[in-house]
């Protein structure tokens, strides 16, 4: 692979050579590679499992979008976290005290493999996982100079006109049917001006912004042990983490009871934050329709993202949709 493309293309994926992972292993001081059982996912960063002589670990080659001064403040975060009984899972520090490494131009982080049971869509664990939420927004909400991350999950304004800007030079370009861009531009007016309308009434504190069930590990007592992925820490609306959640659960049959069970969890929203759950759901539709257009073929994402997306949000919009997720935080 020629390292000049990783300098041109953010998105470019890396997966490091064994020799480079016996070098790392040295830095931080965790023996040498013994195996190399693969990948465990990941739409942007590189996570591979690595067996060494001392245990097994992860290492985490980040995209290009990440930045110095978000990961050391995420260090910070994540010290805070674990102060307040939050199981963030934390990266190993190296011989030298730093919380990363960099490999040709993209940040690498070590954590401990860890073993667990994911989300098991019951009650217990959903309550669970809506108090662990609760926890984590509590203790830092009084962080206020958090760095804004390059690219989230998290749908602020300024990415979502971002986006549409793009989309429209995309179909300028002949890669959109314009009367789906159209489609996408009225669904994000409509939405937008549900939000906007109170947005600056919610209750801010530290995000995660990408808290849904899989970045959660749970222990034989259905109580939260790990949370993964902080790439997306920033300040913002804490309702956008329970919206986000809620939509993770759209295509659940038991998505009401569920949602019910993780919002007794969670605790009391402001009234506000209830009226404003709906749309903040729909805001995050928005957001997997415009960011299309940052993906490897637009053209085909973006009509993908309508056939899933838009009933969706028209259903949120709608009376009956209104109803159906605020009942979920009434409880």
């Amino acid at each position: 692979m020629s390292f000049s493309i990783l300098d041109e293309n953010p998105m470019q994926r890396y997966v490091p050579t064994e020799d480079e992972l016996n070098s790392m292993c040295a830095e931080y001081q965790i023996g040498h590679v013994l195996a190399v059982p693969g990948e465990l996912g990941g739409l942007f960063n590189v996570n591979v499992q690595v067996t060494t002589t001392t245990g097994d670990y992860v290492f985490r080659v980040h995209s290009g979008l990440s930045r110095k001064n978000h990961m050391d403040a995420q260090a910070l975060l994540l010290a805070k976290l674990l102060q307040n009984n939050v199981p963030a899972l934390t990266p190993l520090r190296t011989k030298r005290g730093e919380t990363f490494l960099t490999l040709h131009n993209r940040f690498v982080q070590v954590t401990r493999f860890i073993t667990g049971s994911p989300f098991q869509y019951t009650q217990q664990q959903a309550d669970a996982l809506g108090k662990m939420l609760r926890r984590f927004h509590d203790a830092l909400s009084d962080e206020e100079a958090v760095p804004i991350p390059y690219w989230s999950n998290y749908p602020s304004n300024a990415i979502l006109l971002e986006e549409m800007d793009i989309l429209r030079e995309q179909q300028q370009d002949g890669l959109h049917d314009p009367r789906l861009v159209r489609e996408v531009e009225a669904l994000h007016q409509l939405v937008m001006e549900q939000w906007e309308a109170k947005a600056n009434e919610c209750v801010k504190t530290v995000i995660h912004a990408d808290w849904h069930a899989w970045n959660v590990i749970f222990n034989a007592h259905n109580q939260v042990e790990h949370i993964l992925d902080f790439d997306g820490l920033q300040r913002g609306e804490r309702i956008h983490d329970i919206a986000y959640f809620i939509w993770s659960l759209r295509n659940r049959s038991d998505c009401a009871e569920i949602g019910r069970d993780f919002m007794r969890g969670y605790g009391a929203i402001s009234p506000v934050e209830k009226h404003l759950l709906p749309f903040a759901v729909a805001r995050a539709c928005v957001f997997f329709l415009c960011t299309a257009s940052f993906t490897a073929n637009p053209t085909q994402e973006l009509t993908e993202q309508m056939k899933v997306q838009k009933p969706y949000i028209e259903w949120l919009l709608s009376h009956d949709g209104q109803q159906t997720i605020r009942k979920q935080v009434s409880c």
